[in-house]
Formats: C-alpha cells, structure tokens, sequence
C-alpha cells in the first residue's frame, strides 16, 4: 500500500456527515421540548447523552478501520491487519482516549462536553431566543465531535504503527495552496513516534508513514535471547 497516496481519513468523512444529520435531529427536539428553569439541565444532558453515546460507536468503527490502514501501510496483509484490530480498537480504548487530555484540542473530550451542557442550559434559563441559541450550541458541539473523528483515525493511525514496530515517521502534508505554513514546514521531516509534535491546528489532514530504519555494515540486529 502506498503509503504517500492512502486516505486515513475516508471513514472520518463518512461518519462526521452522519453524526451533522444526527446533531439536527437531536438538537430539533430540544427546540420542542417543553421545559422551564426546573427541568431545562436534565432536559439538556439527555440530548447530549444521547448523541454521545452514538458517536462513541462512530468512533470506535473510525478507529478500527484507521487501525487496519496503518497496519497496511506498514506491510501487514489484510487479514493479519484485521486480527490485530479485533484486538488493539476496542470500546474500552475508545473510552480511555476521550478521558485523555487531546493534543490538538487541548482539553478532556468529557470535560469539554459537560462545560457545553451547562452553558446551554444556563443560557437557556434567560436567553428569549431559544432556537438561536441551540443552533449556535449545535454548531459548537459539532465542531468537537468533528474534531474527533479526526483525532480517533490519527489515534489509530499511530498506534498501529507502534504495535508493528515502527520507531519512526516522516510528516506528510498536502503540497497544495490550502496548506498553512506550519504543516507546510513539517512536510517531510522525521520524528520519533512516541515523539509526534501537536498537530499545528484544528481540522489538520496531514498524515504520516512509517519510517523502518535499516542495519549499517556490521550491526548487528537487538534480538531477544529468550532468556
């Protein structure tokens, strides 16, 4: 598989066009449900609760398909690939990632949600323009859960590089005019990968391949002894 031309991001874009259409069935219920300063958190929490727990499968089939790309991509065939996704992406993984601090977004993907949740409801309780405000708190939440669709492909990405044992990547961007200079700059440069640097900005497409060092003259491979 060529590594320079592969789309990690296919089931990316698939999934966020679906989870978009789900945020307006979701949030257009919110605009007829019939709630008051009272009820008006748990009202807003269930809508929340409710496409989370939908998104969280979406990610976990992002994940997994980005997974048996990487792992293609480092020269694993296809049905090994499988197996070791059935393995490596698992809910439980999903999980651990969403309770980790993200480096491109620089929070908590929970934490982040709960603070959109109580800003709403909090507008909510005063605001005399109810639907304007759940548009604009749709809009915001679609940003994230877009954001992670991204960030769950290149979580998987990385890590099947590392369950191969692949040390290191080269940076690849787009050589087109909607780069921005900073992933332009990283273009082609190698870098551990335990040692990745940030992602430059939210929506980042740029990619990596697996770099596979090879011995020098004399060098002698580090083995395991068994013992």
């Amino acid at each position: 598989m060529n590594a320079d031309k592969v789309n990690y991001y296919e089931a990316c874009d698939k999934a966020i066009k679906i989870i978009n259409r789900e945020l307006v069935e979701e949030f257009g219920k919110l605009k007829l449900a019939d709630f008051d300063k009272i009820n008006v958190i748990r009202t807003v929490t269930t809508v929340y609760q409710t496409i989370v727990k939908r998104v969280k499968k979406k990610y976990y089939e992002i994940a997994f398909e980005a997974y048996i790309l990487g792992m293609m991509v480092c020269g694993e065939e296809s049905t090994k690939a499988h197996r070791k996704a059935d393995k490596a992406i698992t809910m439980a993984w999903v999980e651990d990632q969403l309770n980790q601090t993200d480096f491109v977004t620089l929070y908590r993907f929970y934490n982040e949600l709960e603070r959109k949740v109580y800003k709403l409801a909090e507008t909510l309780e005063v605001t005399p323009n109810r639907n304007r405000e759940i548009d604009k708190a749709m809009r915001y939440l679609s940003q994230q859960l877009g954001q992670y669709c991204i960030n769950f492909t290149d979580y998987a990405v990385i890590k099947a590089f590392q369950d191969y044992g692949a040390e290191m990547v080269e940076w690849i961007s787009e050589r087109d005019n909607r780069v921005c200079n900073e992933c332009y700059a990283l273009n082609g440069q190698v870098f551990p990968v335990r040692e990745l640097p940030r992602k430059p900005h939210w929506g980042c497409r740029c990619r990596w391949k697996p770099v596979f060092r090879t011995m020098e003259a004399g060098e002698v491979a580090n083995t395991s002894s068994g013992k």
